[in-house]
């Protein structure tokens, strides 16, 4: 064998070779060999053996890297040796000597001297400082577990005849195992005494005044409380059953009253980080509930962000179909998210409403034909669905937290799953095909059965534009038609000004109507039709002349005289239970990898925290490490040697909202290949990663990076989740309520890579809407 060919073999097998130096060291070098390389040919073998005991022997050459260091290079010795290099050469000598068990051996000479193993090392250097620079630490969407150290601040006192003189003091703190009082002075007790303390009628803790024995631990002054705090533990010989009803009700009773100090500032944090996420989050929650053997759509939850990033009114109307919505489901139910198209195509005998999942599009055979026809015809939606299980427990802690009746709301006991929909039509409005294509005949499965679900819907105060308080109320009415004819119908909810009738579907109905309504006094009343719905028979009305009709005296005569009746009836009451509920289950569900961004001069700090749901797979092709959550391969510049992120700044300052982050998952040996969205979507390009997705060498990962600036510096609940705090410690409330003023943007990023996988293999490419600029050509 040629020396050309014995340098190529240790070349090729350089990484082999490296991982045997430990073994030579070892005198084990023929079992390392057995273990790696058992099946390699004997004349490989004897020269891979060679070359291990080449690079393992010592030597005393001095090393000098001037020709290609970065200045200044120090001069030094090593084991004696004189070497004379720059601050990476010295890193290698000593990176390598340790591979070597603390020896200079010719291979650590080879390796220091080695200009192409220098610039690897710089380069391996430069990406782990931008890794490092963009590692986020995260947070679940998942309630904080404190376990047995959870502990609350009861809103009772206790008493001994052997503490403070029989005084009652304030509860700090209540857990499983121990009890915490304040002082104003420092009491008169030792450590180790044991104090028996009576714990007064409390509810769902003692049906009397009861007596509990501690033994002191330790007296602390708070400065934050500024008080004297004397912690106990329970004593060995308490009742066994006193001490499981203390476990129940602590654990009953920690969402309805605060927790200890620093646990409650913990778990207000999460809540009100969560909340921000999902006030402005583009995603749409719809939350469900079991129909039959399937699910059935019942409400939406409306905020100033997904009302903004989406066509509520197309989007809820892309679910309603019965028929479509099952099979919607079942795809869910499968994969946990679903890509929903809903349009008209246009035809020879007429426009034809459809509804499908791009899987169902696929099966077909028709993903490009339909996509290229809906397109066409511009009348299109496509909406990402994301599914999620609503717990039992997490019902329990919504009603709980927000002191709602659970036999009020059946209806929302019995929600059952969320929903998350946003409409993401933009990477589909200037696709055409890049080939022809067979357009077969419309399959009957795809066509809109007309059969619709109905979708409430609920909004936080400030989108609900409702000037009068609305009444639920269910009395017959009479609508006069004619001269002596009438029909009846119900009012369904009434106001000072107007009224919500259900009629009989298909009923012709005039602009203005005369309404009578006995059991209200409302007799042949002129109201004007502001909306009718034919289809359901919904007939929304209100008063022609307010001012001159008696009829919203008579409404507000009839409340003020039957309070209790109509408060439990007010739609504004219910709406705001129904609205807290169904928002304490989205924020614990919330479907995309989330980062929460606050002001800094410096972009890079502006990345705060990253909340992921433990299911989630938004950060594919990478992975996070404990709670760190790596979004160089995001956010990164591609090819710098500094950190950096033009598409941060240009996020930050509002130039761009959404980026498509494209990576091929080579399958040979794991390696990612980043490709320009520009390329991936318009150029040849894609054409040739068509070809590999069909030879299966590739695999595509298609990231969305939605950036949306903060609606504002509170939520719907921040007085709420604060509400807590501010018993506890005025100063922490005052600091995290100007804290919240801090945060900037949420950036959302979800994976995309089944819809983008098969319209790269549907054979479809986006029309180059506009000229790469010159910087853009040469990126």
């Amino acid at each position: 064998m040629s020396a050309g060919e014995e340098q190529q073999i240790i070349k090729q097998y350089q990484p082999l070779i490296r991982a045997l130096i430990p073994y030579e060291q070892d005198n084990r070098l023929l079992e390392g060999i057995n273990k790696f390389s058992k099946r390699l040919p004997g004349n490989i073998r004897k020269i891979i053996k060679e070359e291990v005991v080449r690079l393992t022997s010592l030597t005393d050459a001095s090393a000098d890297n001037s020709a290609f260091a970065k200045f200044p290079v120090m001069k030094f010795k090593h084991f004696g040796i004189p070497m004379r290099l720059d601050k990476v050469g010295a890193k290698i000598l000593q990176n390598e000597t340790a591979l070597y068990q603390e020896r200079y051996t010719v291979g650590v000479f080879e390796s220091v001297m080695n200009s192409d193993f220098y610039q690897t090392q710089i380069k391996r250097d430069q990406f782990k400082k931008i890794v490092e620079a963009f590692n986020v630490e995260s947070q679940s969407f998942t309630d904080i577990d404190f376990g047995d150290d959870i502990a609350v601040r009861p809103n009772f006192t206790v008493s001994s005849v052997d503490f403070e003189k029989g005084r009652h003091c304030t509860v700090s703190s209540l857990s499983f195992t121990g009890i915490a009082v304040e002082t104003k002075r420092p009491p008169n007790v030792s450590t180790g005494d044991i104090i028996t303390f009576v714990i007064p009628e409390v509810m769902g803790l003692t049906t009397e005044p009861t007596e509990i024995t501690y033994e002191l631990d330790a007296i602390k002054y708070n400065k934050h409380l500024g008080k004297y705090e004397s912690f106990f533990t329970v004593s060995s010989e308490t009742d066994l059953s006193l001490l499981n009803n203390l476990k129940r009700y602590i654990k009953g009773t920690s969402y309805k009253q605060p927790l200890q100090r620093d646990l409650e500032i913990e778990r207000a944090m999460q809540d009100l980080e969560r909340d921000r996420i999902l006030e402005n989050s583009p995603w749409l929650p719809v939350f469900l509930s079991a129909h039959q053997k399937s699910l059935k759509p019942i409400i939406a939850l409306f905020t100033k962000a997904n009302v903004d990033n989406n066509n509520s009114e197309k989007l809820l109307a892309s679910l309603q179909d019965k028929t479509h919505f099952e099979n919607l489901v079942q795809e869910l139910h499968k994969y946990n998210e679903a890509f929903i198209f809903h349009g008209v195509i246009k035809t020879k005998s007429g426009q034809i409403t459809i509804t499908a999942t791009h899987r169902q599009l696929v099966e077909l055979g028709q993903l490009n034909a339909i996509v290229y026809l809906l397109v066409k015809s511009g009348e299109f939606t496509c909406t990402q669905c994301r599914l999620e299980e609503v717990s039992r427990e997490d019902k329990v802690k919504a009603f709980a937290i927000h002191d709602i009746p659970s036999k009020e709301f059946e209806h929302l006991a019995a929600l059952s799953h969320v929903m998350y929909c946003r409409d993401i039509s933009m990477y589909l409005t200037n696709l055409t095909l890049s080939e022809k294509c067979d357009f077969k005949p419309l399959s009957k499965t795809l066509r809109a059965t007309g059969d619709n679900w109905s979708i409430d819907f609920v909004m936080e105060d400030d989108l609900d534009r409702r000037s009068e308080t609305r009444y639920i109320i269910d009395k017959v009415a009479m609508i006069k038609v004619g001269l002596l004819s009438s029909i009846n119908v119900r009012v369904a909810d009434l106001s000072a000004s107007g009224m919500k009738l259900m009629v009989a579907p298909g009923t012709e109905l005039q602009s203005d109507v005369r309404v009578s309504v006995p059991d209200l006094k409302i007799k042949n009343e002129r109201y004007k039709v502001v909306h009718y719905d034919a289809a359901s028979g919904v007939v929304r009305l209100c008063l022609e002349d307010v001012k001159k009709s008696k009829a919203g005296a008579n409404v507000d005569a009839m409340v003020e005289e039957n309070t209790a009746y109509f408060k439990i009836r007010d739609i504004a009451r219910i709406q705001r239970s129904t609205h807290r509920f169904i928002w304490e289950l989205a924020v614990r569900h919330m479907p995309s990898l989330s980062v929460l961004c606050v002001m800094n001069r410096h972009i890079l700090d502006r990345l705060k925290t990253v909340y992921q749901s433990d299911s989630s797979d938004d950060l594919y092709p990478f992975s996070r490490t404990a709670n760190i959550i790596p979004l160089h391969g995001f956010f990164a510049d591609k090819a710098v040697a500094k950190p950096k992120s033009m598409m941060l700044e240009a996020m930050f300052k509002g130039d761009v909202e959404n980026n498509l982050v494209v990576h091929c998952v080579r399958k040979s040996d794991n390696r990612l290949v980043y490709i320009k969205e520009s390329d991936f979507l318009y150029s040849k390009l894609r054409t040739q990663i068509q070809n590999q997705l069909e030879e299966e060498k590739v695999q595509v990962s298609a990231t969305n990076v939605t950036a949306i600036r903060c609606y504002g510096a509170t939520t719907p609940l921040t007085k709420k989740r604060l509400a807590q705090l501010s018993k506890l410690d005025k100063a922490m409330y005052d600091k995290l309520e100007t804290m919240q003023a801090g945060y900037t943007h949420c950036i959302f990023v979800t994976n995309m890579s089944a819809l983008h996988h098969d319209l790269v293999m549907a054979k479809l490419i986006a029309k180059q809407e506009r000229p790469l600029s010159e910087d853009e050509a040469t990126a």
